[in-house]
């Protein structure tokens, strides 16, 4: 059995603390005073003892990451002088901003500085909010500029649990540095096939990652049920950590640009998403349903060769969409699965290149791409290996 026969047996079932820097102590003839250990989090300051005169450093206090600095201490050199040689608290490490260590030693007369900033887990250095703009023109069929990154079981429980068991969580693909560009990020909700799990798609959704979207995909193996709906549970969760200070995503997401995409059941209940005002595109893949409140264009991909959910099925859904832009375009020689990138392969097949550059054109201002689905002449309408039809896309 193929791997892709395997993925439609699986898939049939439904058809588819921040720191502060610390008070500077201030010298007398009888020796400094050490500046207090920076706020911090987890990891330890050098302990120190101070010489006739000096006075020890105070402790440094606990970051939100539920842990505490290691005192600082002040080591007088000079004694008559009170030359004081301050450190900060420990490199933080806690899930809030730590303090990192601070190793400024204080002259005659002047105290020690504390800690500046550590790296944690949580934000570190938000800077100047990202601007909503444009992204560079980009070849969709190769990876993006971005280095990704995959963080597991993040976000709220939301949807269905397997067998009764709990509501899963979900599993964030983005850009690794999101100041790679000083651009806000899109966002992409992303839903499974029956019976399947991000894991599967991580070719394409890491692909996405590449060009800078944000992309949220539900963990749900049924990710059609559930109340709220898995996929619009994670756009919600992302909005938030955009306004969160403590979160990698603060104000780096471009919230008024967020597409959705899936497989299957997932690509079903992608229609079912776009009509949530927040959804400006969605690109179902091998599955859609009338849905006649979209708030921007649709991508309908089916397979010429799906005997799963045919192509007639994804055109009742095309019939019924006529307040917006909308392709459905059939790959000739694609089954129900057999276009996905399935495991370590470093190119992405022709239908994750369509959909990722539909996700450009509509979410990053690609003009660049447009041509490949509007216009008299559209490239996706003259490729052979395709067959298109479309609605309000002549220009």
């Amino acid at each position: 059995m193929t791997k892709a026969t395997a993925v439609v047996i699986a898939l049939v079932t439904i058809g588819c603390g921040s720191s502060a820097p610390s008070t500077p102590g201030t010298g007398g003839s009888a020796g400094g005073t050490t500046g207090q250990a920076g706020s911090g989090g987890s990891g330890s300051g050098t302990a120190g003892s101070s010489a006739p005169g000096g006075t020890t450093g105070s402790a440094g206090s606990g970051g939100s990451g539920a842990s505490s600095g290691s005192a600082g201490s002040s080591a007088g050199t000079g004694g008559g002088a009170g030359t004081t040689t301050g450190r900060g608290g420990g490199a933080g490490t806690s899930s809030g901003r730590g303090g990192a260590a601070g190793t400024t030693g204080g002259s005659a007369q002047t105290g020690g500085r504390g800690g500046g900033a550590g790296t944690g887990s949580g934000n570190t250095d938000a800077g100047a909010a990202c601007t909503i703009g444009a992204f560079p023109a980009a070849d969709p069929s190769v990876k993006g500029p971005f280095a990704t990154v995959t963080e597991n079981d993040v976000g709220p429980a939301a949807g269905v649990g397997v067998d009764g068991g709990p509501a899963p969580m979900f599993t964030l693909f983005r850009p690794m540095d999101l100041k790679q560009s000083g651009l806000c990020h899109p966002v992409i909700t992303w839903g499974n096939g029956t019976g399947s799990t991000p894991n599967l798609y991580r070719g394409l959704l890491n692909h996405l990652a590449s060009y800078g979207f944000v992309v949220i995909a539900s963990n749900s193996t049924n990710v059609a049920q559930g109340s709220p709906a898995p996929m619009l549970a994670g756009v919600t969760w992302v909005l938030e950590q955009n306004a969160d200070p403590a979160s990698p995503m603060y104000q780096r997401i471009d919230t008024t640009h967020i597409g959705a995409t899936g497989h299957s059941q997932g690509a079903f209940a992608t229609t079912t998403a776009g009509g949530d005002p927040r959804i400006t595109t969605i690109a179902p893949l091998c599955g859609a349903q009338t849905q006649r409140n979209l708030s921007g264009p649709a991508f309908l991909f089916c397979g010429g060769m799906d005997t799963t959910v045919p192509c007639s099925t994804v055109m009742n859904a095309y019939n019924g969409i006529t307040n917006q832009p909308v392709m459905l375009a059939s790959y000739l020689a694609a089954d129900h699965a057999n276009w996905i990138t399935f495991g370590s392969a470093t190119t992405v097949k022709p239908v994750e290149v369509a959909t990722t550059a539909w996700m450009r054109v509509h979410l990053m201002g690609d003009t660049a791409l447009r041509g490949r689905f509007y216009g008299a002449s559209c490239t996706l309408c003259q490729d052979t290996a395709w067959s298109v039809m479309r609605k309000m896309m002549d220009q």
